[in-house]
């Protein structure tokens, strides 16, 4: 009986206070969606940076998926990508995000806000190059001993190939030209693996948010907010209605 006689109290309440409610409410969604009028589309520029995770470990120095995620928000980083795209330190910091993804960590997918199409996908290619640079400079050492590895093994084979034009061909120098070319296959995949850990093949994708959309979730929000309010304003107004 109670719990009926409290439902057909708040039932007449709503009867008598509708007006207040609903005037709440539509207040509310006007003034969101008025204060949502400067609201402009937004661009999201996404580009991905594959990781070849199996080799990566056997690497020393090169950096994991997660310390390049930190390296663009590193004020060097983000200094160098606004000098590429012609725009303010501030600007890119409030634009450029990265997140790695996958398990195990599959690729780093850089985005870049911006107000239009081409703006929001030059910024998540100028992030994307910027990281690949980070990896470059950190492995620079490595890709040099690789290197210099494969320009001795070449001059060996090469210096072997003038002697047997010269002096013919033995089962000795046969051996030790397989080993060179053997040796040298393998400093050429290991320098393949190094620059393969991380990849960018330059293309962006973008989706856009549009204002429109913005101004009516802003209408909605407020409106439900008001109704909120409006029940609330309902109540104080019949409690002092009560009294009265």
């Amino acid at each position: 009986m109670a719990e009926q006689l409290s439902f057909g109290a708040v039932n007449a309440v709503l009867k008598r206070q509708w007006w207040l409610i609903a005037a709440v409410v539509v207040v509310a969604a006007v003034v969101g969606y008025a204060a949502s009028l400067g609201a402009d589309d937004v661009y999201t520029g996404v580009a991905t940076i594959s990781i070849d995770t199996a080799p990566s470990s056997r690497y020393r120095g090169m950096p994991l998926a997660d310390d390049l995620v930190k390296a663009l928000s590193d004020p060097e980083t983000r200094s160098a990508i606004a000098t590429k795209l012609g725009a303010e330190d501030s600007e890119v910091a409030a634009s450029l995000r990265a997140a790695a993804a996958g398990n195990p960590l599959t690729s780093i997918r850089v985005t870049y806000t911006a107000a239009s199409k081409d703006a929001a996908e030059a910024g998540a290619r100028a992030g994307a190059d910027q990281l690949v640079e980070v990896v470059a400079r950190t492995m620079e050492k490595e890709v040099a001993i690789r290197q210099e590895q494969i320009g001795v093994s070449e001059k060996a084979l090469a210096a072997i190939e003038d002697a047997q034009e010269a002096q013919g061909s033995s089962a000795q120098d046969a051996y030790q030209r397989w080993s060179i070319e053997t040796q040298l296959l393998d400093y050429k995949n290991a320098l393949e693996g190094v620059l393969g850990v991380y990849t960018y093949d330059g293309t962006t994708t973008s989706s856009v948010a549009r204002a429109s959309d913005a101004r009516q979730k802003s209408a909605l929000g407020a409106a439900v907010l008001g109704f909120a309010l409006g029940i609330v304003l309902a109540g104080v107004r019949e409690g002092l209605r009560t009294r009265t």
